[in-house]
C-alpha cells in the first residue's frame, strides 16, 4: 500500500466530516511519519514494502524537513534583512501616509520596532508600516 491511497482514505474521512480546513491539506512532518508508521505496522508480512520504496519514502521525508527548515531559515533572514534596511532611516527625515487620516506627514524617524506583521517606524511619536513611507528626504 503506497502512501497516496493511505493519504486518499486519510482525506476521504476528514472531507465526509465536512470540517476539512485548508490548513488541513498540507502535511507535515508528524501527518507523514504516523502514515508512514501506519503503513510499516499493516504492510502484508507475505508482501513486505520494497526496499527501494522504503528508501524513497524516507528520502521523501528527509527532504520534506530539509525543505522546512530552509524556509524558517529563509524567513529569519528575511526579518534581519528588514530590520537592516529600515534602521538606515533612523534620524532621517521622511514622508509618509497616515493610514487612519489619509494625511501625509513629515517628520524624523525615531526609531524602528519590529512587529509580527513587520518593521514599524516610529515619526512624531506613532507608528508608521514600512510601506507607508513615500518619500526620504534624507
Amino acid at each position: 500500500m503506497a502512501i497516496s491511497e493511505i493519504a486518499s482514505a486519510s482525506n476521504a474521512n476528514v472531507e465526509g466530516t465536512g470540517k476539512q480546513t485548508e490548513d488541513s491539506n498540507k502535511m507535515g512532518k508528524d501527518e507523514f511519519l504516523e502514515l508512514f508508521v501506519t503503513q510499516l505496522k499493516n504492510q502484508n508480512p507475505l508482501e513486505p514494502m520494497d526496499n527501494k520504496e522504503f528508501i524513497a519514502q524516507t528520502a521523501q521525508f528527509t527532504s520534506m524537513e530539509q525543505m522546512k527548515n530552509m524556509n524558517q531559515n529563509l524567513e529569519k533572514f528575511l526579518g534581519m534583512q528588514k530590520l537592516t534596511q529600515v534602521s538606515s532611516l533612523i534620524g532621517k527625515e521622511v514622508k509618509a501616509l497616515d493610514s487612519d487620516s489619509g494625511e501625509e506627514i513629515t517628520g524624523e524617524v525615531e526609531k524602528v520596532k519590529m512587529a509580527d506583521s513587520g518593521p514599524k517606524l516610529i515619526i512624531n511619536g506613532n507608528e508608521y508600516e514600512m510601506g507607508s513611507v513615500n518619500e526620504i528626504l534624507g
